[in-house]
């Protein structure tokens, strides 16, 4: 499980406030879901943006790659793109499956009626993994990036998250300014010259 704001605090709740938001944006907890569709923005660091132009790209290689394999209708076409899973706009819960890395159950039902299950699934599992190589460089790894920076302002070290609790002051000792800082009260130009300088590093 990629370790999420939420994820932490359930870890490590003694330094990982418990009432701790995402980072960025600091309106929602920061779990798997709301990583992919956390509204903070910075320029070319969009996650929402940039998980709806993914799923977009996964759903069209996939409808190129079966439609590639014998003739389909045109309903085919329609009805595939109209399937839930496609549905980043809120996104749905079989969407955020996909961005996981599961394939929902309406998706390879749908496909069953066109191929077998051994083709459905030795189509869409080299394009299901390069999404997830996608997502991961294009949202995670930036969050990283980001969220590293955040854990440095709140006084949480590497050397902090070795030690067990009884070496770190409880997180309800952290004076309330630290737990309402969030990366969206930062300027935007200080954080892109912080990420280029750190990946000029």
């Amino acid at each position: 499980m990629l370790p999420t704001l939420t994820t932490l605090q359930q870890r490590k709740p003694y330094l990982y406030s418990l009432d701790w938001l995402c980072p960025q944006c600091n309106s929602a907890p920061e779990d798997l879901n709301h990583l992919w569709t956390c509204p903070y923005i910075l320029p070319e660091l969009n996650p929402c943006s940039t998980h709806r132009s993914e799923v977009v790209k996964f759903r069209d290689s996939c409808l190129s790659s079966f439609l590639s394999l014998k003739p389909l209708d045109s309903n085919f076409q329609v009805a595939f793109s109209a399937l839930d899973c496609w549905n980043y706009e809120t996104p749905s819960s079989s969407c955020l499956w996909l961005t996981r890395g599961l394939l929902p159950a309406h998706l390879t039902n749908f496909l069953k009626q066109y191929f077998p299950l051994s083709v459905i699934y030795k189509t869409i599992s080299p394009l299901l993994n390069d999404f997830q190589i996608e997502l991961y460089g294009e949202i995670w790894l930036c969050r990283n990036v980001l969220f590293h920076a955040w854990e440095e302002s709140q006084g949480i070290s590497a050397a902090s998250k070795l030690r067990g609790p009884s070496s770190n002051p409880p997180s309800t000792a952290i004076s309330s300014h630290i737990h309402n800082s969030s990366l969206a009260s930062v300027s935007q130009d200080s954080w892109i010259s912080w990420i280029s300088s750190s990946i000029i590093r």
